[in-house]
C-alpha cells in the first residue's frame, strides 16, 4: 500500500513538472516572439479655449428731456429694448418761437421789396452794391428761419444703429450691435488669428459659429504681463452681459510622417499587437493632422 502511494505521488510530481514546463516554455517562447515596435503617443490637439463676454460695439447717450423751461416733449417714438437704426426719430419737442418767426419773416419781406425795387430800374454801381447786400440779407434771414424752425420743432435722432435702453436712473442710451469681447496675455496673442473660425459655447451649452474680427495692437499691463483685447463676431443675437467660452477650430492631432503608412492609414498598438486604422487627415507642409479617428493617448506604430 505504501508503495502504491509513493507511485501515485511520483506520478503527480511528474505531471506538475510537465505542466510547468509547458506553461513556462510557451511564455518564454511568446516573450522571444514579442516585437519591440517603435511608437508615437498621440498628444492633445491644438484646440484653445478663451473666455468672453457679450458687450456693445458702441454706446451713445441720448436725452428725452426738454432743453429749456418753454420746451415740451410732444412725442416718444421708441420703447425700452427696441431696435433702432441710425437717423431714426426717437423724440420730438416743441418750443413756441412764433415771435422770432414773425420778426424773421418781416425781414424777408423787407429784403424782397428792396430787391424788387433795384431790379425795376437801371442799376448804377451803387445800386448793384445795395442789391447784393439785400440778396445776402435775404439768404441769411432764410437760414435764420430754418434754424428757428428746427429749434421750435426739435427732434432727437438715433446716433447709431442698435438697441434703445433707459436705465432705472432715467438715463437713455443706444447700444450698438452685440459682439463678444475677450482678452489674452502676451503668450497667447499669436493664437488669435483674424478671420479664423471659432465655436462659441453659450452658458447653456449651446454652440454657435463666429470668427475673430479684431484684436488690439496696443496692450495694457497687469502685474507685469501685457494683455490684449480681441473681438469675436457672430450673426446670432446674444444678450448683453452673457459670458461665453470661445473655442478655436483645431487643425487636428499632429502626428509624424513615420506614423503614416499609406494614404489615411495608420497602425494602432494595442496589447502588443498592431491594428490597421483608417483616419481622416490633412497634410500641412511636412506635418500630418488627423481630424477624425484618433484620440489623445493612442499609440501609433512607426515605420
Amino acid at each position: 500500500m505504501k508503495k502504491i502511494k509513493i507511485a501515485i505521488w511520483g506520478i503527480n510530481v511528474v505531471l506538475i513538472a510537465v505542466i510547468l514546463f509547458l506553461v513556462l516554455g510557451n511564455g518564454f517562447k511568446n516573450d522571444t516572439n514579442k516585437i519591440d515596435y517603435k511608437t508615437y503617443t498621440v498628444q492633445r490637439d491644438n484646440t484653445n479655449y478663451f473666455n468672453g463676454i457679450v458687450q456693445e460695439t458702441d454706446k451713445q447717450a441720448i436725452s428725452d428731456q426738454p432743453k429749456s423751461e418753454d420746451e415740451t416733449l410732444t412725442s416718444t417714438r421708441v420703447i425700452n429694448g427696441q431696435k433702432v437704426t441710425k437717423g431714426q426719430v426717437l423724440f420730438s419737442f416743441y418750443r413756441d418761437m412764433s415771435s422770432d418767426l414773425a420778426s424773421a419773416n418781416a425781414e424777408i419781406q423787407q429784403a424782397q421789396l428792396a430787391i424788387q425795387a433795384y431790379n425795376s430800374t437801371d442799376k448804377t454801381t451803387a445800386d448793384k452794391i445795395e442789391l447784393s447786400k439785400n440778396q445776402e440779407m435775404l439768404a441769411e434771414t432764410q437760414a435764420k428761419i430754418n434754424k428757428i424752425n428746427k429749434v421750435q420743432n426739435r427732434t432727437v435722432l438715433a446716433p447709431i444703429s442698435g438697441t434703445y435702453y433707459k436705465d432705472d436712473a432715467g438715463r437713455s442710451y443706444i447700444y450698438g450691435a452685440p459682439v463678444i469681447q475677450g482678452n489674452v496675455n502676451e503668450y497667447s496673442l499669436d493664437k488669435i488669428k483674424l478671420g479664423a473660425d471659432v465655436t462659441i459655447i453659450k452658458n447653456d451649452g449651446t454652440k454657435i459659429s463666429g470668427n475673430y474680427e479684431q484684436k488690439d495692437a496696443i496692450p495694457y499691463s497687469t502685474n507685469n504681463v501685457s494683455y490684449y483685447h480681441f473681438r469675436v463676431a457672430t450673426e446670432d443675437n446674444l444678450p448683453y452681459g452673457m459670458h461665453v467660452q470661445i473655442k478655436t477650430e483645431s487643425d487636428g492631432y499632429k502626428i509624424p510622417a513615420k506614423a503614416v503608412w499609406n494614404k489615411n492609414t495608420v497602425y494602432l498598438l494595442k496589447n502588443d499587437k498592431k491594428h490597421k486604422k483608417h483616419v481622416t487627415m490633412n497634410k500641412k507642409d511636412q506635418d500630418y493632422y488627423v481630424i477624425d479617428g484618433l484620440k489623445a493617448g493612442d499609440k501609433l506604430v512607426l515605420k
